[in-house]
């Protein structure tokens, strides 16, 4: 790479302390690359330790292990079939998968299990789970390898300003002001954008989403839009910006998505009466819509069960965290100031009860944006006309995401992070042997 003058010179600049960029950081480390990783925040994982991050990843040996016969085409089909995905970013994603799970096991020790059963739209079980604390724990696995790396540096509270460039249009490295002076430093080095989508700017929302704008927010706080601007300053395209995914179901007020299946399982919603009121449609505005903008997910413990069976999260994180447990329904009614008489009409109306009852109190509100820069197989940022921008590379929040399957978004943003923290080993390979 063309020198310049810098503060300081690497061989990959990572904006935004994320799963995936905390990922490409430890990975293009472990290839030899000298690696910064630029958080504007003051703590490293984005919005990760609030989900269960499961993973999508099809022939991986945990599948194998459960006899369970998976493969990128596969994966690929239930990808194509879920929506408008582009066929060479799917499967340029889907045959990381293995290779991921296998690298966040082995070199990163997360404890990954195969979740049973297949999730929505997947045509087998392919959700691999990084444990009990789901994103939590996955991002103390990857904090721990990053900053015990001799080749990763981390700078956290430094917003990047902007991201430079030299005369051919190449990036060349980024601006970063962190001191309390407010001085920008110069970094140079090749360019990861992997901070979060725009899903916490109302205003950015309002524009390119429309309605959404108007529920509340259940992210992380890194979301506010940034890399749009970076990005755009240097000629970045970006696709479905109009889409943003919302859930009916974010906890209150312990802020977690509940994410495990209650409503399949049996589950119903009921609002401050006890009644039901809601079968389907567009559930995180039925949900607002009702008194105090708020609804309760009411199941019994066997649903319960099925619940915790199926999604390690919900079990260990959600269920005790943001749950509430009665006896009775007279129990579970005191405690969250509902109508018992509304309760044990709906009660009536539900079959194969088991006692002891639960509750969850839920609120709609708008999760994460779906658009964001375009970026091709290789992970590079593409211009207006389709051509990469050289030394710029996107991944999860930061680069338009590939459909809405279960798994998907964590699975895309690890295997971009993989291909792009290669890909820069090998262009410094490259000019080590020139």
């Amino acid at each position: 790479m063309v020198r310049g003058i810098w503060h300081e010179e690497v061989d990959l600049i990572v904006v935004g302390g994320s799963v995936g960029g905390l990922a490409a950081a430890v990975i293009a480390a472990d290839k030899g690359c000298r690696t910064i990783i630029v958080e504007r925040g003051k703590e490293l994982g984005g919005g990760a330790a609030n989900d269960g991050e499961a993973i999508a990843a099809p022939g991986t040996r945990f599948q194998e292990a459960a006899g369970i016969s998976d493969a990128c085409d596969r994966l690929v089909g239930d990808m194509l079939a879920g929506g408008q995905v582009d066929a060479d970013l799917a499967r340029a994603v889907a045959e990381q998968g293995a290779p991921v799970v296998a690298w966040l096991a082995d070199r990163c020790g997360v404890p990954i299990t195969l979740l049973p059963g297949a999730a929505r739209g997947h045509s087998v079980a392919r959700l691999h789970s990084p444990g009990e604390r789901g994103g939590a724990r996955l991002i103390a696995e990857l904090v721990r390898a990053a900053t015990r790396h001799a080749r990763v540096s981390v700078r956290s509270g430094a917003p990047v300003e902007r991201i430079v460039r030299d005369e051919s249009g190449a990036v060349r490295g980024v601006g970063v002001r962190g001191d309390r002076r407010g001085a920008v430093q110069a970094l140079g080095g090749r360019v990861l954008l992997a901070s979060g989508g725009f899903a916490a700017d109302d205003a950015l929302v309002r524009e390119h989403c429309g309605a959404v704008g108007e529920l509340p927010y259940a992210g992380g706080p890194g979301a506010t839009g940034d890399t749009l601007r970076l990005a755009g300053d240097v000629g970045a395209a970006t696709r479905n910006l109009g889409s943003c995914l919302v859930t009916p179901f974010l906890a209150t007020p312990s802020h977690l998505v509940v994410a495990a299946p209650l409503l399949d399982l049996g589950a119903v919603l009921v609002n401050q009466t006890g009644r039901r009121f809601a079968d389907g449609g567009d559930l995180a505005t039925s949900v607002r819509a009702q008194p105090g903008h708020v609804g309760y997910l009411l199941f019994d413990e066997r649903v319960a069960a099925a619940a915790r069976a199926a999604d390690p999260f919900f079990a260990h994180v959600v269920l005790p965290r943001a749950g509430r447990r009665g006896a009775t329904l007279e129990d579970l009614a005191k405690q969250l100031e509902l109508n018992a008489e509304g309760l044990h009409a709906t009660a009536d109306s539900m079959t194969r009860v088991e006692p002891p009852w639960h509750a969850i109190r839920v609120t709609g509100a708008r999760w994460r944006t779906l658009g964001g820069l375009a970026v091709d197989a290789a992970a590079r940022v593409l211009n207006a006309e389709g051509a990469p921008i050289p030394n710029l590379y996107a991944t999860g929040g930061a680069a338009a995401a590939l459909g809405v399957l279960p798994g998907m978004d964590a699975l895309a943003s690890l295997a971009f992070a993989r291909i792009a923290a290669l890909a820069v080993a090998r262009h410094l390979a490259a000019e080590d042997e020139g």
